[in-house]
């Protein structure tokens, strides 16, 4: 039988490096995450107009995108951009930018999904109260189709921190990559795999746990339940806008 000589005061000794590649982890993938919500939104809202260019320059953006495996585009935007057009990115910036692109398709997907779900009698509801079509998407569209993808938003922040591992083959000195170079300077791979597993898995944990705070704080799943439990300024404020629309759905069927 193999008896393996587990040796945590190896990794104790350097925990300050793992705290450090941890630390660069969040940072790219809360960066990333960041940018990718903005930029899927604005995907999302093309790919739903009328205007059939740019619905379908942004349907190939995210068919595209989505096809190419994130390995193969952190490598081709740190060396293949600087070939062929000759910009040189630093390697957390190429990692950034890869992260950002491949997530913003997936992210327009998630929000194109949520904003159908939202019932297109509330826009001709708030048509009806005098809202224009700007307002009506942004005060009542925009507010329950958040808390329809706000839930897979918080899978992908996930997959996020687990695929920001793959920006180590540019150089980028996060987790994986410090945890790369200490295994060839202690020869201790068994302990430091080990250590950047269990970093992974209490991240993961924490953001599952902050997401479903998140959802209760935003009083998600039932905005009749939110008024029972008393819910915020912004709850209310919503409540107070479904009330106007079903006040204007009631007239007009009496109509």
């Amino acid at each position: 039988m193999l008896a393996i000589d587990f040796r945590w005061d190896v990794v104790l000794e350097h925990r300050d490096l793992l705290f450090a590649g941890l630390r660069y982890t969040l940072l790219i993938a809360t960066v990333a995450m960041g940018l990718s919500l903005g930029l899927g939104l604005v995907v999302a809202i093309s790919r739903l107009s009328s205007f059939p260019p740019l619905a379908w320059l942004a349907a190939a953006y995210i068919n595209v995108f989505r096809a190419i495996p994130l390995f193969v585009f952190i490598i081709y935007v740190y060396y293949g951009v600087s070939i062929a057009v000759g910009i040189n990115f630093a390697p957390v910036t190429a990692g950034i930018i890869a992260l950002t692109l491949q997530y913003g398709a997936w992210m327009a997907e998630i929000f194109r999904s949520g904003i159908q779900a939202v019932p297109s009698g509330q826009r001709e509801a708030a048509s009806s109260l005098g809202m224009g079509s700007a307002r009506t998407f942004v005060s009542i569209v925009l507010p329950q189709a958040l808390r329809i993808v706000i839930p897979p938003s918080g899978n992908m922040f996930v997959g996020m921190v687990k695929d920001s591992s793959l920006v180590s083959i540019i150089g980028v000195a996060e987790l994986v990559r410090n945890t790369q170079l200490l295994v060839s300077q202690t020869f201790r791979p068994f302990e430091f795999y080990t250590a950047a597993v269990l970093f992974y898995v209490a991240v993961t944990l924490a953001l599952s746990y902050l997401m479903k705070v998140l959802e209760r704080r935003l009083a998600l799943s039932d905005p009749l339940a939110s008024r029972r439990r008393g819910r915020g300024p912004l709850a209310r404020r919503r409540l107070r806008r479904l009330d106007e629309l079903q006040a204007a759905i009631a007239a007009s069927r009496t109509r």
